[in-house]
């Protein structure tokens, strides 16, 4: 699943290509991928792209499209060249629609936006714009309201679970997956297994900006480089060539050459240098 830096390339990249433009028509292909009346949006101009955690939101004149990518979800844009956004299939260069098609976005300029969708578990959602309402959702870390202290407050609520699993939690913090939330505990220098309650002030701002190193290094390179992901232009992010821990296992650490170790953690791989994070 997309993390928070791979749905913000996706939306920075978005922003250069359908903001001004109108919607003329929306085209259902599976009704399980779209929840609402798609003629609330047809005859509506884009006005604005904004990420949510892991949402990518497109505001319209009076309504809102709202886009969860899930598992296998993809956006391709073709405007005289094809942008893809999400998982890469072996279909996604060739003719649109194709088999995974699900929703299809026309606009007024005659380019296509295609919603795809391997699995089915993405959706598209068409709301009021001013009845947004996302539960269960913690801070967004890009922003300037997210500090220290309320990521501690957080991360108590999880005194006995591990660091790692923690942060991972959406309502602790929003848009950390496992892909960064390896690499904060790196940045960190804490043990990803180390449970909340032993950590110190110190510990909670460094990890603190170990979220956001992460995060933005991740946006910084076009998102991971996992076969999940290909960002609006077609391209593969970069992430991992510069990750420090994940997937780096039997690895030697890129800072202190000890041979990086993998966990299981919470059900999910965990990656850590036994010596920088002790």
């Amino acid at each position: 699943m997309p993390e928070l830096p791979e749905v913000e390339v996706i939306k920075l990249s978005l922003q250069r290509k359908i903001i001004g433009l109108t919607i003329k028509k929306i085209q259902i292909l599976s009704p399980k991928s779209f929840i609402g009346n798609p003629n609330l949006a047809q005859g509506q101009k884009v006005l604005k792209i904004e990420r949510k955690a892991k949402l990518l939101l497109i505001n319209l004149d009076k309504n809102l499209l709202l886009f969860h990518l899930k598992m296998t979800g993809q956006l391709i844009l073709e405007d005289g060249k094809r942008f893809i956004g999400g998982h890469p299939t072996e279909d996604m260069m060739g003719k649109m629609p194709n088999n995974h098609t699900r929703v299809i976005f026309s606009f007024s300029d005659g380019s296509h936006l295609y919603f795809n969708d391997q699995r089915r578990f993405g959706w598209v959602k068409i709301i009021d714009n001013g009845k947004l309402t996302i539960d269960n959702l913690g801070p967004e870390p890009l922003e300037k309201e997210f500090t220290w202290e309320i990521l501690k407050n957080n991360l108590l609520k999880h005194k006995s679970m591990p660091v790692k699993v923690a942060i991972m939690d959406q309502k602790v913090v929003s848009g950390v997956g496992n892909i960064y939330s390896n690499e904060a505990c790196f940045n960190a220098g804490i043990d990803p297994r180390t449970k909340i309650s032993n950590l110190s002030d110190l510990q909670f701002k460094r990890l603190h900006l170990g979220v956001l190193k992460s995060l933005k290094d991740g946006i910084a390179h076009g998102g991971s480089t996992r076969a999940h992901f290909r960002d609006p232009e077609g391209h593969r992010g970069y992430f991992l060539d510069y990750a420090y821990v994940y997937g780096r296992d039997k690895h030697p650490c890129k800072v202190c050459g000890t041979i990086i170790k993998k966990i299981s953690l919470g059900g999910r791989g965990t990656y850590f240098c036994p010596q920088c994070q002790k």
